[in-house]
């Protein structure tokens, strides 16, 4: 008599965090990427540059990471499924694309308009989440995305829409788009190994990124030594680390409101490392902003809605 087969085991799955762990480090990914913008501000390389730099600096401290923990030998590799190679490919692709985008939406038209056009990520990822089924919206989600959409109005400064100014910001937007499809990625692939998927995203998203190598100026100071070290270790690798992380964790719709935080971070560090003043109109659209999280991230707690379905 033939032995009983065993059913097929579960596909693994990362070990994950809770919804209230993820949400503290969500926080502080963003706090982190606040700081972000104070930070090139005060480096002298351009922008091109500094992005092969920061994706150059992620891409080696993630690979030392797997190597560390022997995820990179050959034997790994020649173990890789299809579904491991594909999540690896697709999400440094389109992280790749989202990053290229960006800049270029900064360098046709300015910092401001890239930075508004980015901002639609998250009414982009709030709708991909709920039209592809991956989290559910209610009213009062929608209210508290609206009053995160007005208070981001209210801190972006005054532009134009002239010709080149246009072109950047529907390419912001674009850069947008593939920055809202990100996480919905890392919920669809993840059964594949969390490190594996960071690696593949600095990695391949390094690559997608070097066709603007030919446009990069490379002015180097040694005296942004620090920065730099800290922009592409700290806020690249750590910083988009802990988001991928939390993004399989959180909900669309929670992942879609923090992505709102991320503004007026930013101009509280302008204001607190440079001295920038924050007009009456900024300051009442990051209030906003902050009732708006609020609001969101109290509704879905309540509902249970917080944690992703994926990871439920």
């Amino acid at each position: 008599m033939l032995p009983p087969q065993l059913p097929p085991k579960p596909p693994p799955t990362e070990p994950t965090l809770n919804p209230q762990q993820a949400l503290i480090l969500a926080l502080l990914a963003t706090c982190v990427f606040a700081s972000a913008p104070s930070c090139i501000r005060a480096v002298h390389l351009d922008a091109i540059s500094l992005g092969i730099t920061r994706l150059g600096l992620a891409s080696a401290a993630m690979t030392i990471v797997l190597l560390i923990q022997r995820k990179l030998t050959l034997a790994e590799l020649r173990s890789w499924s299809r579904q491991t190679w594909k999540a690896i490919v697709t999400v440094g692709l389109v992280f790749g694309c989202h990053w290229v985008l960006f800049f270029l939406s900064i360098k046709i038209g300015s910092a401001a308009v890239g930075a508004i056009g980015f901002s639609s990520v998250g009414v982009q990822l709030l709708l991909l989440g709920w039209l592809l089924g991956f989290s559910q919206v209610t009213s009062l989600d929608l209210v508290g995305l609206l009053l995160a959409i007005v208070g981001s109005i209210l801190l972006f400064p005054a532009f134009s829409l002239e010709n080149e100014q246009t072109v950047g910001l529907a390419i912001g937007i674009l850069s947008g788009t593939f920055a809202a499809f990100l996480p919905l990625l890392h919920q669809r692939h993840i059964a594949v190994d969390a490190d594996l998927r960071i690696w593949g995203q600095f990695g391949i998203g390094l690559a997608v990124f070097l066709i603007l190598w030919p446009y990069a100026e490379w002015e180097f100071h040694a005296r942004d030594t620090g920065l730099i070290l800290y922009l592409g270790l700290v806020v690249a690798w750590l910083g988009h680390a802990t988001w991928t992380r939390v993004s399989t964790v959180l909900s669309t719709t929670t992942l879609s409101i923090l992505t709102y935080l991320y503004l007026p971070g930013a101009l509280m560090v302008s204001f607190l490392a440079l001295g920038e003043k924050l007009p009456g109109r900024m300051s009442f659209g990051a209030g906003l902003v902050l009732v708006a999280n609020a609001l969101v991230l109290i509704s879905q707690h309540r509902r249970g809605a917080l944690s992703a379905r994926a990871s439920r």
